[in-house]
């Protein structure tokens, strides 16, 4: 019998193909849905609230129309403004046909009016009808600020979705490939390892296995796993049930120690309880543990060794950025979700006032309130616009001739309304025409973050210092102000994303200033230096 291997391979090919492209449509299709529901979701709330607002505007028209029939049951000659209408009872029209059918009074919807028709009985006797028209209440504003909420959560939702899955996928086709060739030749290759995904356990399974059979098939089975065990540059120790450390290789001396008990773990408990319950129950086991006075992760990995009785062998995985990303990641998206809360809150109560409320307000307040929500609308979009560009990938810049002094000089003119508002003296220093080459984005996002955070830090009445230079090919971009300056933590941390050096002095910034001025010299190629005394004010220095 002949079997066809190259047809098997192109069977096997073009079923993992379909394969891929079920699971593509299925991800699509799950995305639209989702899409749709939020879609629908976002309209039935705006629909209940334009219903809900209506039906207040009724119920205050309706107890308007008794009132005014009571004013005519004591006085029929009663004139009123041209809101209100007192129909004859041989009226010829539709909402009078609704009442004699059976109603007890008629709404009336125009796209701008409310009408509301009800009957005046004097003593059970219908002596006419009574109409009052007036103005509906708008919820273009209500629902307009409810559109871009949802339209801003869903488009960070979507990059978020699309920027994980993009980072996964590579993942696992880094990881799958460098895993082929540590099987293909497991004693020149190194190890690449990551947490929590079925693909990479799987495929590290079979790994440790073609390792393991390798080392077990060698004779004398000792000390060719010794000699084996060197050639891996992540740390791999030996151990009996006695708790001695039998043989160590390369990497395990030079980040832990070169020693032989298990005694070396004593500053992390819970390793060595894992240790030792492996000598009392031998088995294979892995666990992730946190090295606290090295500051590092490991997946430690313990596997009876089978050639040699009552001894394992434990692999030490550094899993530390894996680890640091993933944190990272965790905080940022906290951090984000807590920060849309604050203006949302906002929105949402000055919205709720405005919208049942109306009648009571007086028109100074109602107009203060929709300031209010203006302003926590442009704070929440300032902030996913920040967010967004913390979060967009670095890409080849396109880099033209500026010049720095008007770059500046256009950022100031911005900004001539703060500036004014606290008083503040803004000294410049710099030669006009200082070109360079640079992107004008990434530029621009740099002095604005930069001389926005000294405006914001300086008192009223305060000074703020610019000055720009030229020294060979280096460009100097300096500013400084006599804010209450820094202390060493806040001088260590302000270019952390969220971070705030007082909260209290700086409540309208999202805390990503710095962090993108941080991040666009990093692809810029620049670098910034601060220099602060506390009580005296602070020094940002920027090189190109």
């Amino acid at each position: 019998m002949t079997i066809d291997l190259s047809k098997q391979k192109e069977d096997s090919g073009i079923s993992s193909l379909k394969t891929k492209q079920l699971n593509s449509k299925f991800k699509i299709s799950k995305l639209l849905i989702f899409s749709g529901v939020y879609i629908l979701t976002t309209a039935v709330v705006i629909i209940f609230l334009n219903q809900h607002t209506t039906a207040i505007d009724t119920d205050n028209l309706m107890v308007r129309a008794y009132a005014v029939s009571d004013i005519l049951k004591k006085n029929p000659d009663t004139k009123f403004d041209e809101s209100v209408i007192v129909l004859p009872t041989n009226t010829d029209s539709k909402a009078v046909d609704n009442i004699k059918n059976g109603a007890k009074f008629t709404r009336t919807l125009t796209k701008t009016d409310l009408t509301i028709t009800v009957p005046n009985y004097q003593e059970a006797v219908l002596k006419n009808y009574v109409q009052i028209t007036r103005q509906r209440s708008s919820d273009n504003a209500v629902n307009t600020i409810i559109i871009i909420f949802a339209a801003s959560i869903y488009l960070i939702w979507i990059f978020q979705l699309y920027k994980s899955a993009k980072k996964l996928h590579q993942f696992e086709i880094d990881t799958i490939a460098k895993i082929k060739n540590i099987r293909r030749s497991p004693l020149t290759q190194s190890y690449l390892i990551s947490e929590n995904d079925d693909k990479v356990t799987t495929a590290l399974n079979h790994l440790g296995e073609t390792i393991q059979h390798q080392a077990e098939s060698s004779t004398p089975a000792k000390k060719n796993l010794y000699e084996f065990i060197e050639l891996f540059e992540f740390p791999i120790f030996i151990y009996d049930i006695k708790g001695t450390i039998r043989r160590s290789n390369a990497s395990f001396k030079n980040e832990f120690a070169d020693t032989k008990n298990l005694d070396i773990f004593s500053p992390y408990s819970d390793v060595l309880q894992f240790l030792v319950n492996k000598m009392l129950k031998p088995g294979q086991q892995e666990r992730t543990f946190y090295f606290e006075h090295i500051n590092a992760y490991y997946t430690v990995n313990v596997r009876p060794i089978q050639a040699l009785d009552h001894r394992l062998m434990v692999t030490m995985i550094d899993v530390t950025t894996y680890k640091a990303t993933t944190l990272a990641h965790n905080d940022f998206i906290a951090n984000v979700s807590h920060d849309l809360k604050t203006p949302l809150a906002a929105i949402a109560g000055f919205a709720d006032i405005l919208a049942n409320d109306q009648e009571k307000l007086a028109p100074d307040a109602a107009k203060k309130f929709a300031k209010h929500i203006v302003k926590e609308t442009r704070r929440l979009s300032k902030l996913v616009a920040d967010t967004l560009e913390m979060t967009r990938q670095p890409k080849h810049l396109k880099k033209i001739k500026l010049d720095l002094a008007g770059q500046i000089d256009d950022v100031l003119t911005n900004f001539e309304l703060p500036i004014s508002e606290k008083r503040l003296l803004v000294t410049r220093q710099y030669e006009p025409k200082l070109y360079f080459k640079s992107n004008e984005k990434h530029l621009y996002a740099i002095l604005k973050n930069l001389i926005e955070n000294a405006i914001n830090y300086t008192p009223d009445g305060g000074k703020i210092f610019i000055a720009a230079s030229k020294q060979s090919d280096t460009l100097l971009f300096s500013i400084s102000d006599n804010g209450p300056g820094l202390t060493a933590i806040e001088e260590s941390r302000i270019f952390e994303r969220f971070y705030r050096a007082d909260d209290t002095r700086d409540s309208e910034g999202t805390g990503l200033g710095l962090a993108i001025v941080k991040k666009n010299l990093a692809e810029l190629g620049g670098h910034i230096d601060v220099v602060s005394v506390l009580g005296k004010g602070t020094t940002f220095t920027v090189t190109f």
